[in-house]
């Protein structure tokens, strides 16, 4: 047979899919403005920023979006703030606050969902600085605030929260990060007396407060089980949570993102109880021996080695950090042979997540950039307040390569991060948060490398409360490929990714086997599930 020339060999080889988003908040109904801060005493933007929850409220197929706003501090004058539902009406979103019933009277941080009753729908638990707020969802489109109730309430600053069945009694316990010791009392003056600035405290003027942990008796309510669980004797500055089976042992274990200390791993016993490993775990410091400034997290297996990598954000000059799951609870700091440090060096990363945006089988980075003093312009410092947000090709093997024409081309003070299919075209699209300004959402309009599927998983026996599954371990082999995804709820920072799990296929048209490792422990098998198509999987 002729051989055709090298070169002509080498045109006829397709291209790499290029990363591409565009923004389309505002004709897709997304456009929000977050408003945080006070005036008078308090006259400085509150810039710690709010989260973004994707999530089916109402049941019917496709990913609704709750913005959460902040709130009112005194002296405060201008619009009130107002934490938003946004209904999915086959891709264009209505305003359905009012009618759903969803009141957020507290300042307002981050948000995260799942069914804690097993009535099949999911309910809505919003972290603040003041009382936390818990709202059932009723099944008919709307919700009954029934914080106390059902025994919740965080009354400290929280922030990140996050559902998972810790204790594996079939129901949902919900965790919440809580941050520092601030009141309006304990407010004092930071920033630069001699330039008459005042600016944001470094945590470390406060002390930092320990997280809260709600077990699920079972009917919907709860208890604090912070002590009996083994949480009670650690006290960090709380910014990001995640739940994973990081070991994949069958149960759940838990990563937390502190400010200024040491982050906390988890590890879950199997009894109901955790302990402490962040240390051991090669997780709780940097790569010189130091705590950072832990913001957001994304959990994903970026390398194909069957477990699960930590990648966290932090303050400029200090490098985001990727933490490579070795298994056995074993994790290498990867931060500079990923290439993901070196791009962050003059950014303060929140959000992130990892997802596979050009559907090749690997999963790709966000980050959701800015700046945490307000006026760090005046400072003479070199940095801004304002800061693009980035966006990482995996090239392979979890090895990452910026793109820096990819569409994320509007510049703010960026915060919360989610990602889900809002227009149901079969890719990830992405809403942002920022700082007192307007949200982004952004239409993922990548040229595909190949076919995509979509999981969604449902357990709705009647025998247990975790009907969505939350914990849900789905291996997956196509065209040569293995991939993992959990079901899981919150992660990011203050926000929470859709639930369906997406899979890029690459070449592939099919996944040739798909393995469920229920919430309970049994297991499921399918082979040959066409491409291109989003599938139910009941458990049996």
């Amino acid at each position: 047979m002729k051989r055709l020339p090298l070169l002509l060999l080498l045109l006829a080889t397709p291209a790499a899919a290029q990363l591409r988003f565009r923004e389309v908040s505002e004709p897709w109904g997304l456009s929000f403005r977050h408003h945080h801060g006070g005036s008078g005493q308090f006259y400085m933007p509150e810039t710690m920023g709010s989260g973004v929850a994707v999530f089916d409220y109402d049941g019917d197929g496709d990913p609704d979006v709750f913005y959460v706003d902040g709130g009112a501090m005194p002296g405060y004058q201008g619009e009130t703030p107002r934490s938003v539902l946004l209904r999915n009406d086959g891709g264009r979103f209505v305003d359905v606050t009012e009618s759903s019933g969803i009141r957020v009277t507290s300042y307002g941080m981050g948000a995260t969902a799942g069914d804690v009753d097993g009535d099949s729908d999911l309910d809505l638990y919003v972290s603040a600085f003041g009382t936390d707020q818990f709202f059932r969802n009723n099944g008919d489109g709307t919700f009954t605030e029934a914080t106390a109730q059902a025994g919740l309430g965080n009354p400290l600053w929280g922030t990140s929260a996050a559902f998972a069945d810790t204790d594996a009694d079939g129901d949902l316990d919900l965790y919440v990060a809580n941050y520092v010791d601030f009141s309006y009392e304990k407010n004092p003056l930071c920033g630069s007396p001699r330039l008459g600035l005042r600016s944001y405290c470094h945590p470390d003027v406060y002390l930092g407060v320990p997280d809260r942990f709600y077990r699920n008796r079972g009917d919907g309510t709860f208890e604090d089980a912070t002590a009996a669980a083994g949480f009670a004797q650690d006290a960090g500055n709380g910014l990001g949570v995640v739940f994973g089976d990081l070991d994949r042992d069958g149960d759940e274990d838990l990563y937390v993102a502190n400010d200024m200390t040491p982050a906390f791993l988890f590890e879950n016993k199997g009894n109901g109880k955790f302990e402490e490993i962040g240390l051991l775990s090669g997780t709780a410091l940097s790569d010189f021996a130091k705590p950072e400034a832990g913001m957001g997290i994304a959990l994903g297996d970026i390398d194909g080695n069957g477990f699960e990598d930590l990648f966290k954000t932090h303050l400029d000059l200090q490098t985001n950090a990727l933490y490579s799951n070795q298994g056995s609870l074993l994790f290498i700091d990867a931060r500079y042979t990923s290439k993901l440090a070196e791009p962050s060096l003059y950014m303060v990363g929140f959000g992130t997540v990892f997802a596979d945006l050009d559907q090749d089988g690997d999963l790709d980075n966000v980050v959701a950039n800015g700046h945490v003093i307000h006026n760090t312009e005046l400072f003479g410092t070199g940095t801004t307040y304002k800061q693009r947000n980035q966006l990482f090709e995996n090239t392979g093997r979890g090895v990452f390569r910026e793109v820096k024409d990819g569409g994320l081309d509007v510049i703010r003070s960026s915060r919360g991060l989610a990602a889900g299919d809002l227009d149901l075209d079969g890719d990830l699209d992405l809403v942002i948060t920022n700082s007192n300004d307007l949200s982004e959402v952004y239409e993922n309009v990548t040229a595909p490398a190949g076919g995509w599927l979509q999981v969604d998983l449902a357990d709705l026996r009647g025998g247990g409360k975790n009907t969505a599954a939350i914990g849900a371990w789905v291996d997956l082999e196509a065209g040569g490929r293995k991939q993992v995804r959990e079901v899981r709820t919150a992660s990011s920072y203050l926000s929470q990714n859709a639930l369906t799990l997406h899979f890029g296929l690459g070449t592939a048209t099919r996944a040739d086997r798909i393995r469920i490792r229920w919430p309970d422990g049994k297991v499921q098998v399918l082979t040959g599930v066409a491409a291109g198509r989003r599938v139910v999987i009941f458990e049996p």
